[in-house]
């Protein structure tokens, strides 16, 4: 028995790959989407297949027994069920969904939290029982459809990612045809690594500076009493001096985090280099990351801050 539903998965997952080649080939991944007719599939549903079927035998019944009142009631089905297919279409015809505008930071989350993904819909009247669902995300049914769908993604390990294939059906209006189609969205995003407390990480110390010896410079109007040198001033008070402590002339050094663990003590280093990450973005410090694919440069900023993270999810 495991053996026939090895083969069968088997066989089921070539044919899946198959159709979505070919899907590829029709719809190709877009920030935006105009539902055509090529794109749209209407085919009965089980109810719709009962329903056939009846047409089909009140049609022989009032044939044979030459009936008009049943061959009129026929007639009368038929016509519900051709309306039914038009309904159907144009249900989901001229729909228009766009992935969210791009943002100054890419879209991202972290390894064990979910993600919402917001649709924006245009064309959106008289659009009824609408249903989303794909392997991502939570089954979403709407009996109007609104303006803005939120899809909040299933958590995932760190990576990068492209948002899968999904699919929108309708059963509209009396659940006799359904009609569907497969959405694919241009809709990447990133799932950074989760931030852990800092216990010991490898990340380099902070670097001290050593005092330098103060240095003299002539008083000038504005300069605080407490830096004159009282001693010398007393010798020389026609030439009063202040004090300048050249530390805070020296620039501090970037940091720099190398990831440099292996095997199942990586993911706790990078769990820890993230948080260390937003603590010198927080700061307003200088820092570098250094991971065995790449290599970055000190600097400070979001744009840097999110590629710092990248590389660290892509290590």
């Amino acid at each position: 028995m495991t053996l026939k539903m090895t083969v069968w998965q088997k066989i089921k997952q070539k044919l899946r790959l198959r159709f979505y080649r070919w899907l590829d080939k029709r719809q190709p991944a877009s920030t935006e989407l105009t539902l055509r007719q090529h794109l749209l599939y209407v085919f009965p549903s089980a109810y719709g297949a009962w329903f056939v079927l009846l047409i089909i035998l009140l049609y022989v019944f009032g044939s044979n027994y030459q009936n008009n009142l049943i061959l009129l009631c026929a007639y009368l089905l038929l016509s519900l069920f051709c309306c039914c297919i038009l309904a159907a279409f144009f249900n989901l015809y001229r729909l228009q969904l766009k992935t969210s505008p791009p943002l100054s930071m890419p879209l991202h989350t972290y390894a064990g939290q979910s993600l919402t993904l917001s649709l924006a819909l245009s064309h959106t009247e008289h659009k009824k029982m609408l249903s989303f669902s794909g392997d991502e995300f939570e089954a979403l049914l709407f009996e109007t459809l609104p303006e803005l769908v939120q899809l909040e993604l299933y958590q995932r390990q760190r990576g990068f990612y492209q948002l899968q294939r999904f699919k929108l059906e309708s059963y509209f209006p009396f659940g006799l045809i359904r009609c569907w189609t497969y959405i694919q969205l241009q809709q990447p995003y990133w799932v950074y690594p989760a931030a852990a407390e800092l216990k010991n990480t490898n990340a380099a110390p902070r670097q001290q500076i050593p005092d330098q010896p103060d240095q003299l410079a002539p008083y000038l109007p504005g300069d605080q009493a407490s830096s004159i040198d009282w001693k010398r001033l007393a010798k020389n008070p026609w030439q009063p001096v202040v004090r300048q402590n050249s530390e805070s002339t020296v620039p501090a050094l970037p940091k720099t985090l190398i990831v440099t663990a292996t095997g199942a003590a990586l993911e706790l280093q990078l769990s820890q280099f993230c948080v260390l990450l937003h603590q010198y973005e927080q700061q307003g410090e200088s820092y570098s990351l250094s991971t065995p694919l790449s290599t970055i440069g000190p600097d400070q900023g979001q744009a840097h801050l999110h590629r710092c993270l990248q590389a660290l999810t892509l290590c």
